[in-house]
């Protein structure tokens, strides 16, 4: 069974192909999640990656808990950084999250994201227990 994942609290674009995940049978695909902010239709540019990073573990958290789950249930998360240098203000947020033992992770350093002003980017896959 397939069905969409999403969150009263969690804003996208609206003109995006987007949603906030995908469930599969016991497996949660959470799709990329930005600090997007519909009153200026983006990201703030003084915006910096830790105040992004916690939009964006608030995101996901309410995106877990609308499929009954949280952040314990993760077991998969890519992280992409536009300034690896944001990588310490990044993880300081994401380790207040989760918690031993910690999901796989990978870290990637982009180019940019596709909302302007991105510094961050975090997508993620939870198994229901």
């Amino acid at each position: 069974m397939r069905k969409t994942v999403s969150a009263p609290e969690v804003k996208k674009p609206a003109r995006a192909a987007l949603t906030g995940g995908v469930a599969v049978d016991d497996q949660v695909f959470l799709s990329g999640q930005m600090a997007y902010n519909p009153d200026v239709d983006g990201i703030p540019a003084d915006m910096d990656a830790a105040a992004q990073t916690c939009v964006i573990m608030d995101n996901i958290g309410h995106l877990l808990a609308a499929e009954g789950l949280d952040f314990g249930d993760i077991v998969r998360v890519t992280i992409f950084l536009t300034d690896l240098g944001d990588f310490r203000a990044m993880n300081e947020v994401y380790s207040s999250y989760v918690k031993e033992p910690y999901p796989a992770r990978s870290t990637v350093g982009v180019a940019f994201l596709a909302i302007p002003n991105g510094r961050v980017e975090i997508e993620a896959l939870a198994i229901r227990p």
